[in-house]
């Protein structure tokens, strides 16, 4: 079904142990090397979670605020608050406002969506019934001020957002790449790769020359660290409308983080470019923690014998 105003707003969760609804803000700043990660979540029994961190050039953890278990009750996304966090959707699916505060950060902002929101179930392969019953993706216009480390930060740029609701049944997910790429305000994108459940599928959108279009392939080329932690990749995206994008990145600031049973989240904040134009990026690449870790052993064993 197309999405509706109303799916910017909280959903009838599945009675399930993986059910959860979640809203992420990823703001890249490639100038100020920063990354800020900005994540909420909620349960079928109403416990409600945040993320908050910000991150530096080198990786520098310049602030990390997390929680969980919170009751919020009935609380919708027009109001939204877990502890220091808060989100309001003022126009569904248009625009939101943003605030986290504790004693070393203060960050607000207010975001507007640069195209119709675009949701997983609009791509030739759906949503994956393990990641969601249907999550979407909108590049955004961004104004605010962060408050960090002893520097006072006015943001205006661009940014992302997704927001997923019903099962994420993390180990499900073999391995993935999610990215997200803003060169101006006309020229943005998201794209997904999951390999699960023995079958890989594509998701995303490319929004260009005012035409927005779904993703329908995503190969690339990608370094990675002797900690298996990406630091340069090469993509090349294709979507319906028959065409292809290039975006190149090097990593400037990395946040992992533990997710599900045994998975390792490598969120990487990128300066790139996307066909040439210079570029804030995102690559997130979600592991099985056995597996990065026998690749970042084994990285390590030929970078000694060199």
């Amino acid at each position: 079904m197309p999405l509706t105003a109303q799916d910017d707003l909280r959903h009838a969760l599945p009675a399930s142990p993986y059910a959860r609804e979640s809203l992420y803000y990823d703001i890249v700043l490639p100038d100020e090397g920063l990354l800020i990660f900005f994540y909420t979540w909620v349960d079928g029994g109403n416990r409600a979670g945040y993320l908050l961190a910000v991150v530096g050039e080198g990786d520098e953890k310049l602030a990390f605020h997390t929680g969980d278990g919170v009751d919020v009750g009935a609380r919708d996304f027009d109001d939204w608050a877990v502890e220091g966090l808060i989100v309001r959707h003022t126009e569904l699916l248009e625009r939101a406002e943003l605030g986290f505060t504790a004693d070393d950060v203060a960050f607000s902002a207010r975001v507007e969506g640069l195209h119709p929101a675009f949701d997983y179930q609009s791509n030739a392969d759906g949503c994956p019934s393990f990641v969601a019953t249907n999550r979407f993706e909108q590049s955004l216009r961004i104004t605010g001020t962060l408050r960090v480390a002893g520097r006072e930060i006015a943001i205006e740029g661009t940014a992302h957002r997704d927001h997923s609701w019903g099962d994420r049944d993390w180990d499900s997910m073999q391995d993935w790449k999610w990215l997200s790429a803003q060169a101006g305000e006309d020229l943005v994108l998201n794209a997904m790769q999951i390999h699960g459940r023995g079958e890989t599928t594509f998701h995303g959108y490319v929004q260009r020359d005012g035409v927005l279009a779904g993703v329908t392939m995503l190969r690339g080329e990608t370094e990675y660290d002797d900690q298996w932690q990406q630091q340069r990749a090469r993509f090349r995206i294709t979507d319906e409308a028959g065409r292809v994008t290039a975006v190149e990145l090097e990593r400037f600031a990395m946040l992992s983080f533990a997710a599900g049973e045994g998975i390792q989240l490598n969120e990487a904040a990128c300066r790139g470019t996307i066909d040439g134009r210079p570029a804030a990026v995102h690559l997130e690449n979600g592991w099985d923690a056995q597996y990065a870790a026998t690749q970042a052993k084994r990285m390590q064993a030929r970078a000694a014998t060199r």
